[in-house]
């Protein structure tokens, strides 16, 4: 039963790749659970036998995307797997941000260096996460799932700016209106290095985004 366990996690990994790929090349209104199972070099029909339909698909691309990006985030926050209460949570990273040890901006440096590498290892993330945001208006699952991650995204973004005012190294600012800023921000960068990836340097980018929110933190 393990055996046949593990081998299901490994073709659901497989066909989640496969549509990552599929999804950024074709669009997500184009393609369908056969030309994912031929992207994984799967037997016909096995991705229907996992998923339902795209939506469940799509879904699957995303919380893999997210469960990457939030255990990097934890490891940063030194934030246990196992805790999962929001207050828990906020409580842990309000404390390793208020800890003078903690270097803030070079943190931010390296979140920012992370999403750029994200976007480097695997081209196709920036464009499956546009095929998302086009399906938050038009599905619920879909809608839930956005606001989640947009309101945690949100709510650690706004702690980072009110624990750096404290320690005195952020001007003060609204944390909600400044995490609203920051994210428009970054968006604004993922829309157009989707769009124009290549016709600019990404380091050179990276270096930019980094001044843009430093500029726009720090006193």
């Amino acid at each position: 039963m393990a055996r046949k366990t593990e081998i299901s996690e490994i073709r659901k990994q497989e066909l989640t790749h496969a549509a990552l790929k599929c999804m950024a090349l074709k669009g997500y209104d184009r393609v369908t659970l056969d030309d994912v199972t031929r992207e994984a070099g799967l037997s016909k029909g096995i991705a229907s036998y996992y998923f339902k339909n795209r939506e469940e698909l799509l879904i699957s691309v995303i919380y893999k995307m997210w469960e990457t990006a939030e255990g990097y985030t934890r490891a940063i926050w030194e934030i246990p797997q196992q805790t999962d209460d929001p207050e828990e949570v906020q409580a842990l990273m309000r404390e390793y941000y208020s800890n003078p040890k903690t270097d803030l901006i070079g943190m931010i440096k390296d979140q920012i260096a992370f999403l750029f590498s994200i976007f480097e290892d695997n081209p196709h993330v920036l464009r499956v996460i546009m095929e998302f945001w086009c399906q938050v208006p038009r599905n619920e699952m879909i809608t839930q799932l956005n606001r989640s991650m947009h309101d945690f995204i949100m709510r650690t973004t706004a702690i980072i700016i009110q624990e750096g005012a404290k320690r005195g190294i952020f001007k003060k600012r609204n944390p909600q209106t400044g995490a609203y800023t920051l994210v428009s921000i970054v968006v604004g960068f993922a829309f157009n290095h989707a769009i124009n990836k290549g016709k600019l340097d990404s380091k050179k980018l990276e270096r930019e985004l980094s001044d843009l929110i430093l500029g726009y933190l720090c006193k």
